[in-house]
């Protein structure tokens, strides 16, 4: 009896399990993440018109209606995910992200909560997530952060030698500009960005002497043309590493199944092969028993 009851409880969870396979594949398959990206952006344009106040007078109720339909649906997908992924939801950063995103979207909009209402613009931000490509440039960007702080270091170094240099320099000329160490922050900013440099800093230095104008040229070559491509280089450098690096997931992916398909291949003509011998042996086997048969009668006789 207790025998009995282990098999069912194990023939149940074998079943449940099965259930939440298909669920899973179910929630990873393209259609779904197609589907999903849809309504996130029927949302985020819903949101939009909500800042016209004649399509808010004529339709306001329409679309209230279908913002909650749509947050239902936020909701029961994170709800689904909590079961099926279980313990694995909390190990995946886009998923926790998505998490706050519905937390977020689910707190009370009426009251001194009114501003929270203005939070649901947020929902777009699963965009990031659900489009391949927006989240492999968000991906870049975090694991850039490393390589992007120490060239960050090394422009703020660059940045102090020339602020120091232009204070020596300018600053009994040009006090506004380089009057003191943070205004020659400021202005060396200003330059970086190439936001009016030549007209509101470099010619008006340069009226001092030509010779000034190295100062400037070198920064902006540094500071503003190598430095920024290294910013782009490394995430760039970072893209191609993801991107090889969920090519060679997929291969591997790709690689298990199709050794599990032929290990079970191989099973079956296993099984074949035993079951072909049985087949093969089984008449022999009679035709020795019949043999057998006729001889005990030729003795008897």
């Amino acid at each position: 009896m207790i025998k009995l009851f282990v098999i069912q409880i194990q023939t149940t969870n074998k079943d449940m399990n099965h259930i939440l396979f298909k669920v899973e594949h179910f929630l990873e398959s393209a259609g779904f993440q197609r589907t999903l990206t849809a309504i996130i952006c029927i949302n985020a344009i819903l949101i939009g018109l909500e800042t016209n106040e004649q399509i808010v007078e004529s339709f306001g109720g329409a679309i209230d209606l279908i913002d909650y339909l749509i947050l239902a649906f936020f909701v029961i997908e994170l709800s689904v995910k909590l079961v099926v992924y279980r313990g694995r939801f909390f190990k995946s950063g886009w998923n926790l992200f998505d998490a706050l995103i519905v937390l977020i979207s689910v707190l009370p909009a009426a009251g001194s909560f009114t501003v929270f209402r203005a939070l649901r613009v947020v929902r777009t931000l699963r965009l990031l997530k659900n489009v391949p490509k927006l989240r492999l440039i968000i991906e870049s960007l975090i694991h850039s952060v490393p390589s992007i702080g120490w060239i960050s270091v090394l422009l703020m170094v660059l940045f102090y030698v020339y602020a120091v240099v232009g204070h020596s320099l300018f600053s009994e000329t040009h006090p506004v500009l380089y009057g003191d160490l943070s205004k020659s922050f400021f202005t060396l900013f200003q330059i970086m960005t190439l936001e009016s440099w030549a007209t509101a800093i470099a010619r008006p230095v340069m009226m001092n002497g030509v010779i000034y104008g190295l100062y400037f040229v070198s920064f902006i070559l540094i500071a503003t043309y190598t430095t920024l491509n290294l910013f782009i280089a490394i995430v760039v450098n970072t893209m191609n590493e993801l991107n090889l690096r969920d090519i060679q997931s997929e291969e591997k992916k790709m690689l298990e199944i199709l050794t599990s398909e032929n290990q079970q291949i191989k099973n079956q003509i296993q099984e074949l092969k035993e079951l072909i011998i049985a087949d093969n042996k089984k008449p022999t086997n009679e035709i020795y028993e019949i043999e057998s048969q006729e001889k005990g009668v030729k003795i008897s006789a």
